[in-house]
């Protein structure tokens, strides 16, 4: 029994060291890993910071809703009544607003600050096409949130346009290896500034923060310390990409 007792023992022994190899191993494979992927990243950012064609865009979006505020026959889904870009290289800015296609209200004021009394007598998607075209085609897109804007894209529009645009917020959670509640004002907060929610609904104000983002990941910014986020309650702005 003795001799079973020191074998069991000696086994248990074995198979520590062997788990605790096995850890040391993976975690300095996620080092090399993060390491990699902050490189690349940043020699992507590098790339769209000095490109003519770089352009940063901003998709603001309603959702579908009849005059109750229902949300009647497409669902869920989400339809542009903004669009805001700024060329990387040359700082140019264009902007539009839209009334929307589908909507019968205007909802998400809390995001983006717009009103249905800010869209009476703006054009439709469709109607105002020809310029957004001209203002699109031919450029390398950069979106914070691109799968997002992309739906609300499809609700309106069979175009492809934003059909290869970067997704900065993957770029950003790439970069800081968070891939779970990666808001922008904590992606700001880890470039050393402090921003709160309300100072970027504003599609115009939140460009050159945008902006900034790029650059500093260009530059190889060190993640600054920051203090926890207070959690969200239920319901409360947490599954917009802002």
């Amino acid at each position: 029994m003795d001799s079973f007792l020191r074998d069991l023992d000696r086994e248990r022994g074995k198979m520590q060291t062997d788990f605790e190899n096995l850890e040391r191993h993976y975690q300095r494979l996620h080092e090399y890993v993060g390491r990699y992927v902050r490189q690349t990243t940043q020699e992507w950012a590098r790339l769209v910071v000095s490109h003519p064609a770089s352009t940063l865009l901003i998709v603001e979006t309603t959702r579908v809703v009849d005059e109750q505020g229902y949300q009647q026959g497409y669902s869920s889904e989400n339809e542009p009544i903004r669009l805001s870009t700024l060329a990387l290289a040359s700082g140019q800015t264009w902007d539009v607003l839209l009334s929307p296609t589908h909507s019968k209200a205007v909802t998400g004021a809390d995001y983006h600050g717009l009103q249905q009394a800010d869209l009476i007598g703006k054009p439709r998607f469709a109607d105002a096409w020809t310029d957004i075209e001209a203002a699109l085609a031919d450029r390398q897109l950069i979106i914070y949130g691109a799968d997002w804007s992309r739906q609300a894209w499809r609700t309106v529009s069979g175009s492809d346009l934003l059909a290869n645009a970067f997704c900065l917020h993957n770029k950003c959670r790439e970069y800081y290896d968070e891939f779970y509640d990666l808001s922008l004002v904590k992606v700001l907060s880890y470039q050393g500034l402090e921003v709160q929610r309300e100072e970027l609904r504003d599609s115009r104000d939140r460009l050159p923060l945008l902006d900034m983002v790029v650059r500093n990941l260009a530059a190889g910014m060190p993640k600054k310390v920051q203090e926890p986020e207070p959690e969200l309650a239920d319901g409360e702005l947490g599954d917009h990409p802002f």
